[in-house]
């Protein structure tokens, strides 16, 4: 999905809680993929980019880019235990959650 970007973190809390239950089954074994911007992963360039887009996103939407440490703490609130971030398509990246 690449519309986390989109709301607050609380919001993405929620929206990935029941994205937690839909694919916890009695072992969890399921993953929740995520293509979004995490700010800093990228070269130069591609960080300048994402503080514009950012910046976007709080003046147009009440959502904002974020970094990985933002990342981490709402996949904790959320109740997963790990991630992988992989900064593969541009100024965006793979992340895959995992309950």
């Amino acid at each position: 999905m690449f519309v986390l970007h989109d709301w607050s973190d609380e919001d993405c809390v929620r929206i990935l809680k029941r994205c937690k239950e839909a694919i916890s089954t009695k072992e969890p074994k399921g993953k929740v993929i995520i293509i979004d911007i995490v700010v800093g992963s990228a070269s130069k360039q591609m960080y300048e980019a994402q503080l514009l887009i950012d910046l976007n996103m709080m003046v147009v939407m009440n959502g904002k880019e974020r970094d990985e440490e933002n990342w981490s703490e709402i996949f904790k609130d959320a109740g997963f235990t790990r991630y992988k971030i992989n900064p593969v398509l541009g100024g965006r990246s793979l992340i895959e959650v995992y309950p």
